[in-house]
């Protein structure tokens, strides 16, 4: 059996018990460490190997967010578990797997711990470089003449067999840690490579780095969303936070595309 250790840092001591005891039902989460603020957290975390961090926001002292930035990296997986739906765009900014917003269901918190666990999979998967998808050599430096100036697919190493991807079929591509994950039509890749190596192989007519941690298909968007950030839904229902630094470059080329909503 996969197990996890999580953290729960809140500092209310009914909401903190309750996703504690939450965590305790679930047979994969071997151990719960509860903290009531970000400095007893820092400290646990100094001691103890946490997978799967739960972190409220407002609290006194340093905040959620402030906490989530402070993590090294590889920190644990973030999930936000808060009363205030403001502070979402800063939570993708650290890259939180998801943002739950107080009073939730049993069901809606196991979602969370669903795709936190998920998350903490990969990167294990990661850490066994012999099982790990790369990619092909299409990703070295072009040679003149040889090559077109921009990927028209990409090849990944799985198992004892290769996959062709056609570039069109990228729906985006998401940094994580020291490897990345190619979301296509047909299923996700995980690739020990930099995204940087990415960006500057794809078509910047089709393809927009909007995050740190992302590169959209310009032709994937189907909804751009602003309420106090801008925020892309994918055709596989996947959504990207556009980065405050980045929003003046991308926000022209998605509002000719789509509206506004």
């Amino acid at each position: 059996m996969t197990a996890f250790r999580a953290l729960v840092v809140e500092d209310e001591p009914l909401a903190r018990r309750m996703v504690a005891d939450l965590l305790r039902q679930d047979p994969e989460i071997e151990q719960v460490v509860e903290c009531a603020g970000a400095a007893d957290a820092q400290k646990a975390l100094a001691g103890e190997r946490v997978d799967i961090a739960f972190l409220d926001i407002e609290m006194p002292g340093s905040s959620g967010l402030e906490l989530a930035q402070s993590f090294t990296v590889p920190g644990p997986v973030i999930v936000f578990v808060t009363a205030f739906g403001r502070y979402a765009t800063e939570a993708f900014d650290v890259l939180a797997v998801d943002y739950v917003l107080k009073p939730f269901s049993d069901d809606r918190f196991a979602t969370a711990v669903g795709r936190a666990k998920t998350r903490v999979r990969e990167r294990r998967l990661a850490e066994l470089a012999t099982q790990l998808a790369t990619v092909s050599e299409e990703l070295r430096p072009p040679v003149a003449a040889e090559r077109p100036a921009y990927l028209t697919r990409l090849s990944f190493r799985q198992d004892d067999h290769s996959v062709v991807v056609s570039v069109a079929d990228v729906i985006w591509i998401e940094a994580e840690d020291y490897y990345v994950l190619v979301h296509t039509r047909q299923g996700r890749h995980m690739v020990r490579a930099p995204l940087a190596s990415f960006e500057g192989r794809l078509d910047p007519r089709h393809f927009v780095r909007v995050h740190r941690a992302a590169i959209v298909n310009l032709q994937e968007v189907r909804e751009v969303h602003d309420a106090g950030g801008l925020l892309l839904v994918l055709s596989d229902g996947s959504h990207v936070p556009v980065s405050r630094a980045r929003r003046r470059q991308v926000e022209p080329l998605m509002i000719p595309r789509l509206g506004r909503t």
